[in-house]
């Protein structure tokens, strides 16, 4: 289960020719599409934070996108069970986290070490040009929402170009070709928000059950 970027921007090279010089990067528009997959289906998964005494901050999966959940630590009668012994907590100490950029923060400052696991919403990362994680399906999602850019752009590219003439018995008119590319643009796009509709509830599914997932 992998999809190579250059295949995905020769999928889109394919079903959607170059006009005027547009869309002019095929690749770029291919990453914004798997992006956009990302944030509307992320990637349900997890990974192991190594929360060492005396240090607050820890650097997030390169896969990052969202907290789901961090789990609890074990805590008994007001008193930390730690890789480092038995914690004594003082009345009401409660911990947050933060997330500031590519780092998670607790606060306060841990006074105990141990392993806790990080839920977490992640996206598609291309590892040496290849997405390792999207499936066919995820592909052709993707797909449909890189159609939509592709002619969005062809649309603003022909835009200006707009005209018309009529000399006796010719005519051209060339007005209303942005808006026609503009039409393929929003069918495009309403394509990818229905194939895309089933599975957007999976991260709200998962909240309610830690251990159900999707990959796309």
């Amino acid at each position: 289960m992998s999809i190579a970027l250059l295949l995905l921007a020769d999928r889109l090279r394919r079903a959607v020719p170059q006009r005027n010089d547009a869309p002019a990067d095929y690749e770029q528009l291919a990453q914004d599409a798997v992006a956009q997959l990302s944030q509307d289906a992320p990637i349900i998964t997890s990974a192991a934070i190594q929360v060492q005494a005396g240090t607050a901050s820890y650097a997030l999966p390169a896969d990052f996108l969202s907290v789901i959940h961090l789990d609890g630590l074990s805590l008994n009668g007001g008193v930390i069970v730690a890789d480092n012994g038995l914690i004594p907590m003082p009345d009401g100490w409660r911990e947050t986290h933060y997330v500031e950029g590519a780092t998670l923060r607790l606060d306060p400052v841990p006074a105990y070490t141990g392993a806790r696991t990080l839920r977490y919403a992640a996206r598609h990362v291309a590892l040496g040009g290849v997405y390792t994680r999207l499936s066919e399906n995820g592909a052709r999602i993707a797909l449909l929402y890189a159609q939509y850019l592709a002619l969005t752009e062809q649309a603003n590219a022909v835009a200006p170009d707009g005209w018309s003439y009529k000399i006796g018995d010719e005519s051209v008119d060339k007005r209303g070709v942005a808006a026609a590319i503009q039409t393929q643009a929003y069918a495009a796009l309403k394509a990818y928000e229905a194939a895309v509709k089933p599975l957007k509830g999976y991260g709200s599914q998962y909240r309610a059950n830690q251990w159900t997932g999707v990959e796309v």
